[in-house]
């Protein structure tokens, strides 16, 4: 049961950006198209990339081309003498050191997604933190982490909004070109200025839009990844029970050697499920999201989008994925 749940984290982290890409992506309501910033695209498509590459871990067989053999197949070598002994504590630690680095990228992951949250809750007009509040927490690791992270993300998005504003102004230098008066001139100036404003305020309302659609599922994406870290903890459970009998266990003894089998085999079996899982399901679901936010505007039959046929799409695959979780752990 315990495996299940730990597999069905790694889908729910999957299920849960494409909810954060549903909502970033596609015509809402009341918004005009290809208003959602193009940084946050941007910024979510690296961590598609990341989280593939942390779900992509390979299988057992993969893993002895890293230098990390099977523990099988050391055991399946095995004899009852201290060198051999050695051999697979060896390959324990090995696998030790893996399961440690994956829970590592984890770890990153979360903080990556929470990195995003601050940027959208800066964003978000009704939610940005009061300056006094501000002068208060000045100082700490985290609001150092929150000022440098605003900081480089907000040049992006200011980037877009001059973008935006230089386009307009063009059109504008193109009509007061056109102009044949002086009063005509002077008219076209007012209303440049009236225009420009008028944009830099429809910009920051289209950010406070998009941050308040996407801030709820983002950050209940940094919650599905803390929660994904159950995987490399039962692996931990695995190779702590491994390690122990290791430590304590007779070589020589025909029931500590089936013990250690048997775990051993519940280790790697958990192992090539989440391999087979990324394989057969995950890796074609980040496949579908990153086209998603690569081209989040189509038209007519728009892919993304809240109800969108994409988004329904990732939803409906990804609960295929968690109703083959058996099958994967079965070994069918």
């Amino acid at each position: 049961m315990e495996n299940q749940k730990s597999l069905k984290a790694l889908v729910a982290v999957v299920a849960t950006l494409g909810e954060v890409v549903a909502a970033v992506t596609g015509s809402h309501r009341d918004v005009r198209r290809r208003v959602s910033p193009k940084f946050l695209h941007a910024a979510l498509r690296r961590f598609t990339q990341s989280l593939h590459e942390t779900l992509d871990h390979g299988d057992v067989t993969s893993m002895g081309h890293s230098g990390v053999p099977s523990l099988v197949q050391a055991l399946a070598a095995f004899e009852p003498t201290p060198e051999a002994w050695d051999d697979v504590r060896a390959v324990a630690k090995a696998w030790w050191e893996l399961v440690a680095a994956l829970e590592e990228r984890w770890k990153l992951l979360a903080w990556e997604a929470a990195e995003l949250c601050v940027v959208y809750e800066q964003m978000d007009p009704a939610r940005a933190r009061d300056p006094q509040d501000e002068a208060t927490h000045r100082g700490t690791a985290w609001d150092n982490l929150v000022a440098s992270t605003v900081r480089w993300s907000m040049v992006a998005l200011d980037r877009e909004e001059e973008e935006e504003v230089a386009s307009v102004g063009a059109m504008r230098d193109a009509q007061e070109a056109a102009a044949t008066s002086e009063e005509e001139a002077a008219t076209n100036e007012a209303m440049d200025e009236a225009v420009v404003a008028t944009s830099r305020a429809r910009v920051a309302t289209r950010r406070g839009h998009w941050a308040e659609a996407a801030l709820k599922p983002l950050k209940r994406l940094v919650e599905a990844c803390d929660k994904a870290l159950a995987f490399t903890r039962i692996m931990e459970f695995y190779l702590s029970e491994i390690k122990f009998i290791l430590k304590w266990g007779e070589p020589a003894s025909r029931s500590v050697h089936a013990d250690l089998v048997a775990t051993v085999a519940e280790f790697e079996w958990l192992w090539e499920a989440s391999a087979r899982l990324f394989r057969d399901h995950l890796l074609g679901i980040l496949e579908l999201i990153n086209n998603l936010l690569l081209s989040p505007y189509a038209g007519p039959g728009v892919p993304g989008g809240p109800g969108g046929p994409g988004s329904r799409a990732v939803a409906e695959r990804c609960q295929e994925a968690i109703e083959d979780i058996p099958r994967l752990l079965w070994g069918q």
